[in-house]
């Protein structure tokens, strides 16, 4: 396994050499001249790569982005398959560096959440921090983002430094982790099915390709026994997700869940007269609650919170942070837009 700093360096490398395309490689933000520090790994549509996207404005700093193509698909003239970016071998590697240095375990089946609490370690998944300062890969969004903020001095302290208050926004920023975005994103709800149609038709056969793609590389790399086991995780989830997805009984319960906390976040405002969720300081919580809402109305569950107007309010809020328009709504990205959130107005 590799776990010299001087090895760390060749693979990011050698995975950043498969990544030909300059519009989803790049610099973002300004280094001065300076190294760079940060290789950031993520997609444009990725939840948990918004929130370390945001994390990332909100503290001004600059880092190498890398936009992976997540999306397994068939050539448009021919049955060939091209397997998602994020499957690449190096790149598994690469998180499962990270994955070793958590001590995280792989996941064993299917959830419905990206929480790498509840759900276990994907090491086929964005997004994926690398320090090159400190020699650090960093695999979990909760965890790249409470690191990024503990490195990063300025302009915004986004994890407050007083225990009570620290916690209050961590819970929340738990809340968060633990809303069920993947069931959303994927599920065809027998009742109300309101995601955009690109995505419905995308997410027609996702799961076939995904399996094909993961059998496939599982045969291609037999003799790399910890790449395949990382395989071998990734295929029984997403087998376990296929089913899911079209479970009527399993697509009203992640609704329901979702609107059990959406209630939640009503009531946590209810609780402050300040704007911000934990009060009056914008913080972490704020950050991945902007995401969650976003994008539940991304996907057309907006109704959700259609009669809570204090959940209403703070969304419009939360849209307009220019952290959130910029990294999240208005990122660069191959998607078309969502006819649920076109009519937003810029800050």
């Amino acid at each position: 396994m590799v776990t010299e700093s001087n090895e760390l360096a060749e693979l990011v490398a050698a995975f950043n050499a498969e990544l030909t395309d300059p519009m989803r490689n790049n610099l973002v933000g300004d280094s001065a001249g300076d190294p760079i520090r940060f290789e950031l790994y993520h997609a444009g549509l990725s939840v948990c790569s918004q929130k370390v996207r945001a994390v990332l404005a909100e503290k001004g700093a600059s880092y190498a982005s890398h936009e992976l193509s997540i999306l397994n698909s068939k050539g448009i003239y021919s049955d060939e398959l091209t397997s998602a970016e994020n499957y690449s071998p190096n790149y598994v590697r690469l998180r499962l560096i990270g994955g070793k240095q958590a001590g995280l375990g792989l996941a064993s089946g299917y959830t419905g959440t990206s929480s790498v609490e509840t759900n276990g370690f994907d090491a086929c998944v964005v997004p994926t921090l690398v320090d090159l300062e400190k020699d650090r890969v960093i695999v979990d969004s909760k965890r790249i983002c409470e690191y990024l903020d503990q490195e990063i001095s300025g302009p915004i302290r986004l994890l407050p430094n007083e225990p009570s208050l620290r916690e209050a926004v961590m819970e929340q920023v738990s809340i968060v982790d633990t809303t069920p975005q993947p069931a959303l994103l994927y599920g065809f709800h027998p009742d109300d099915d309101q995601r955009p149609e690109f995505i419905k038709h995308a997410m027609s056969d996702v799961y076939d390709l995904k399996i094909e793609a993961l059998e496939g590389l599982i045969a291609a790399n037999s003799d790399d026994a910890e790449v395949v086991a990382a395989y071998q995780s990734k295929l029984s989830k997403e087998k376990g997700g296929k089913g899911f997805a079209r479970d009527d009984e399993s697509q009203r319960a992640v609704r329901a869940l979702a609107q059990k906390i959406i209630n939640g976040l009503d009531e946590q405002l209810a609780a402050h007269a300040n704007p911000w969720v934990c009060g009056s300081n914008f913080t972490m919580a704020d950050v991945t609650w902007a995401i969650n809402l976003y994008r539940m109305q991304w996907l057309g569950v907006g109704s959700l919170w259609k009669d809570l107007p204090r959940v209403q309010q703070y969304a419009t809020l939360l849209y307009k942070r220019p952290s959130i328009w910029n990294a999240v709504i208005k990122f660069p990205s191959p998607m078309p837009e969502s006819p649920h959130t076109m009519d937003l107005e810029a800050p």
